[in-house]
């Protein structure tokens, strides 16, 4: 069964492999250019035509190596392209069963409910930390090339933070794959709670930062290797665990 779902989810692996990998080197490697072009932005008279809301921005680009890839993957971009990937893997787990007709022949094996349901939930969970590993080597290798190394420690205690926060991405979109019969609104759903659980986030206010759940996704100072996230890591887990929770008894009185 383990085999069946890893080749069922290859081509999503690979795709989302390749796409997560050219992402973080990219970001990785061209630092320096942004930095240059941002720069020659922010002096002379070029400054003055350049909004204020915008010279924030660009100026945090503009700090340190560091700071950049860790805002620019950890806490924006990856999380983004890691979450759409979550809800496709998670999104096909029931659904795509019940829509090809399999799931007869999957519940008639001699194993509980419970096993079918773990057993595809931790292969995609395996799949994501393998894209996510992935991710970390190339920014390590581009970071090493570029002149700008980075902390091993910190890479490997974000990627894993922030695996456990696509998890919680996972976990709902099998919810919904066990209470939809379809592929496509366990897809839209569980990537439109998770939005709306970002949402305090997105406004300028410490305070509200800790209403968000993708708040704790990535840690600056842990990437940094200053810090070892631990209430980070219990939230996300924690996250993680809800959904899944909710979807093993579900899915047990689930009648196809």
């Amino acid at each position: 069964m383990v085999v069946k779902e890893f080749i069922e989810a290859r081509w999503k692996a690979i795709i989302g492999s390749v796409v997560a990998v050219l992402a973080a080197a990219a970001l990785a490697s061209t630092y320096d250019l942004i930095k240059n072009v941002l720069a020659g932005q922010l002096t002379g008279d070029a400054a003055q035509q350049i909004p204020s809301q915008l010279q924030g921005p660009i100026q945090q680009l503009t700090g340190s190596y560091d700071g950049y890839v860790w805002s620019q993957w950890f806490s924006k971009n990856g999380p983004e392209i890691l979450a759409i990937l979550a809800a496709v893997l998670g999104a096909s787990l029931i659904a795509s069963e019940v829509n090809k007709g399999t799931i007869f022949f999957l519940l008639s094996k001699p194993v509980s409910r419970d096993r079918v349901l773990l057993t595809k939930y931790l292969v995609s969970a395996l799949i994501l930390l393998g894209v996510m590993l992935l991710s970390g080597i190339a920014i390590l290798i581009a970071a090493a090339i570029v002149g700008h190394p980075q902390n091993v420690g910190g890479v490997l205690i974000s990627t894993v933070l922030l695996w456990l926060g696509m998890l919680f991405v996972l976990g709902l979109a099998l919810l919904f794959s066990v209470l939809f019969h379809d592929v496509l609104r366990p897809l839209i759903f569980s990537l439109l709670l998770t939005l709306l659980l970002s949402i305090p986030g997105l406004i300028p206010n410490a305070t509200l930062n800790a209403w968000s759940l993708p708040f704790y996704w990535s840690n600056f100072a842990a990437y940094q290797g200053t810090m070892f996230p631990l209430k980070a890591l219990l939230i996300c887990l924690i996250a993680a665990i809800v959904p899944v929770a909710l979807a093993i008894p579900l899915f047990r009185k689930q009648a196809y």
